[in-house]
């Protein structure tokens, strides 16, 4: 089995569905959820993590739709911000009403309200809902990273994308990545090769990088994500799972852990009958 713990989806209808960017950036091209299907399915992918996209801000409801017409290959991840007003109530409605196995936590491109989102009370909360937190925090936020791993150890906290190093500058990203290996809460998600790579597929010189987090965190703690509709066209999507399966330093079980059984224990009983 495979699970593609990261994926991204979204519609061109900003009538029905107003884009709230958060990052700036606002999509020019579909990623609808029966393309994502349509290439989960040419590659024998069981299900995929979708992740509300930041382009969509706190509105879930395209995520949400899409996974109850797809229950039996969606779950979804919410988007959450610890500074803002009322964030536990917003994440507790996600969890415990909308159905979200997890919740995301986009740390702040301005470092002031990214240390605000850091040193935010809402932590405690957001843990007491029991579900994991994925991370999507840059070189320039590892400081905050420890921070929050150091102060909530009971909390499964998945750094996102490697925590995004500089694609000319992997050597830089392994002794970061060994700091946050420190933390037994911490996971990492091993998606975006294409955009790490100065090379095409199968991302050879990401593999030191890669080497070194699977020595550091050990396959148990690490998990595989597309990245879509980053990983598309071109048929990237299989090129996506390829590079791992392709990687001579893991040997099958540890493989077969990254690519679907590290993503099937933090997500829970919703994927124990892949349809």
């Amino acid at each position: 089995m495979i699970i593609d713990g990261h994926a991204h989806i979204w519609t061109l209808d900003p009538v029905a569905y107003p884009w709230q960017p958060t990052f700036g950036f606002v999509p020019t091209e579909e990623a609808s959820p029966e393309a994502l299907l349509s290439a989960m399915d040419r590659l024998g992918v069981a299900w995929a993590v979708l992740v509300q996209p930041s382009a969509y801000g706190n509105d879930h409801r395209f995520l949400l739709r899409a996974v109850e017409r797809h229950p039996g290959r969606f779950v979804a991840v919410g988007l959450t911000d610890p500074a803002e007003p009322g964030a536990v109530d917003g994440a507790t409605q996600l969890v415990r009403e909308d159905g979200c196995v997890g919740l995301r936590v986009n740390l702040s491109l301005d470092l002031d309200r990214a240390a605000s989102q850091a040193d935010s009370d809402a932590w405690a909360g957001l843990e007491s809902l029991g579900v994991p937190l994925c991370l999507r925090a840059t070189p320039a936020h590892h400081d905050l990273a420890r921070l929050i791993l150091g102060r909530h150890p009971r909390l499964r906290v998945i750094v996102d994308h490697l925590e995004l190093p500089e694609p000319r500058n992997l050597v830089a990203a392994v002794d970061r990545l060994a700091e946050l290996a420190a933390f037994d809460n911490c996971y990492l998600k091993v998606a975006g090769l294409a955009r790490l790579s100065m090379e095409g597929p199968p991302y050879r010189d990401t593999w030191p990088l890669i080497r070194s987090a699977y020595g550091s965190f050990g396959a148990s703690r690490l998990l595989w994500g597309s990245d879509y509709p980053a990983a598309e066209p071109q048929d990237l999507y299989a090129a996506a799972a390829r590079a791992i399966m392709s990687m001579p330093f893991l040997d099958g079980a540890d493989r077969d852990r990254i690519m679907a059984g590290t993503s099937a224990e933090l997500w829970g009983r919703a994927m124990e009958q892949p349809s």
